[in-house]
């Protein structure tokens, strides 16, 4: 056809053309090698209580290890279907091609993403640098730990935030370095220090190692930002869409009230229209991941919302027991929030 008309139809051509590339899911070769080997292969840090813990078996039970869940069920409909390795640095991830992603408390740092090829996915646990104490201590702030011996460990960073954070306040301390985990438990609960200063989630992890767990408090207070995100290679958007929707499932599931226990009911019942998007009952939220439309049906039956996963593995239903602070819904005063699935 020429003439205006097969200008015309030339033009909605290319229109139609580029609004189904614009909709369709972006090629991941990720994505297919997991669907070819049938499971995810999903690098962790055993040994921290609440995040990872083996329990025999080379079964896993922890907060990061339902991050692995969750994405598995995304994309093979099975929580289950996840193989789990351990990974000790990021310079082991980038030097194991099988492995598809990385959950293990890693904050997210410029120097680990930028320039390695790598990315982080959506902060799934605000964590920062805090003080555990004795009780009988009376220490109720950490600007009340002046003058006294604080133990920390060198090598991650710890020892450099804690210093920082005595010369912003104007404080004299005495940092206590360890260079072993073993050593510095053992300072700790042997009274050797005022105060154990770590990330909060370590913390958490090590007041369960005390002889008395209950004798130990956790300040209030961080002085430092350690976001916590899964990491993935650079290079395929594809899977890299899929990890970060996955985990703003989690979040918008725990919102709308959607979670394990009536995800099923939701599918027939719910009229809201926002439940009906994340549930997949409106087309176009799967294809536009390459995945099955009830694919966060599947998420959230098997592994829970959001809530759900810190409950159960760090918060009130957990032995940890850490209050939700930042990691609760923005509605609810936390920094937790998900953009619209639509």
């Amino acid at each position: 056809m020429s003439g205006p008309l097969g200008t015309l139809a030339r033009g909605l051509l290319l229109a139609v053309l580029t609004w189904a590339s614009a909709v369709a899911a972006p090629p991941s070769k990720r994505l297919e090698q997991i669907e070819s080997r049938g499971y995810l292969v999903c690098g962790i840090e055993p040994g921290i209580a609440g995040f990872a813990i083996d329990r025999g078996g080379r079964r896993f039970a922890g907060f990061d290890i339902d991050i692995c869940r969750a994405v598995a069920a995304a994309i093979l409909g099975n929580a289950d279907k996840v193989r789990f390795v351990r990974v000790e640095t990021v310079k082991q991830f980038l030097q194991s091609p099988d492995i598809d992603l990385v959950a293990r408390r890693l904050t997210w740092t410029l120097t680990r993403e930028g320039g390695n090829g790598l990315l982080f996915g959506p902060i799934t646990f605000y964590d920062g640098q805090g003080f555990m104490v004795p009780n009988n201590r009376g220490v109720t702030k950490p600007e009340d730990l002046a003058g006294q011996a604080i133990c920390v460990q060198a090598g991650e960073g710890q020892e450099a935030n804690l210093a920082r954070w005595a010369t912003r306040k104007g404080l004299a301390i005495r940092e206590i370095v360890f260079t072993s985990q073993v050593e510095i438990e053992r300072a700790v609960f042997d009274g050797r220090c005022a105060a154990y200063s770590a990330d909060i989630t370590m913390l958490a992890s090590e007041r369960l190692r005390a002889p008395n767990p209950d004798d130990w408090a956790i300040l209030s207070e961080m002085i430092s930002k350690e976001p916590l995100a899964p990491l993935i290679r650079a290079g395929d958007d594809g899977f890299f869409e899929i990890v970060r929707w996955t985990i703003f499932a989690l979040i918008d599931a725990e919102e709308l009230g959607v979670s394990s226990h009536n995800v099923a009911a939701m599918r027939t019942t719910s009229t809201d229209p926002n439940v009906r998007s994340l549930l997949g009952l409106v087309p176009g939220t799967g294809k536009a991941l390459g995945l099955r439309e009830g694919w966060v049906s599947d998420v959230i039956g098997q592994v829970g919302n959001y809530g759900e996963m810190f409950d159960r593995n760090v918060g009130s239903g957990s032995p940890v027991h850490l209050d939700r602070r930042l990691n609760n819904l923005w509605t609810q005063g936390g920094l937790l929030y998900a953009p619209p699935f639509r």
